[in-house]
């Protein structure tokens, strides 16, 4: 009985590990692509969404 639970936790563990690594790639990594096709295609709309400002010498 208690190693099927142990099995069981165990195979949860892994599971949401691996789906929350999933979630995160899907995400940040294509808000991260996206970011880089604007910045190709408008660098100043993307500077404002951003909010990035040039250090002033």
């Amino acid at each position: 009985m208690f190693t099927k639970v142990l099995g069981f936790f165990i195979f949860l563990f892994i599971f949401l590990m691996g789906f929350s690594m999933l979630l995160f790639l899907g995400l940040f990594v294509g808000y991260w692509l996206t970011l880089i096709g604007l910045e190709q295609v408008a660098p100043k709309l993307t500077y404002w969404m951003i909010g990035y400002k040039e250090e002033e010498a």
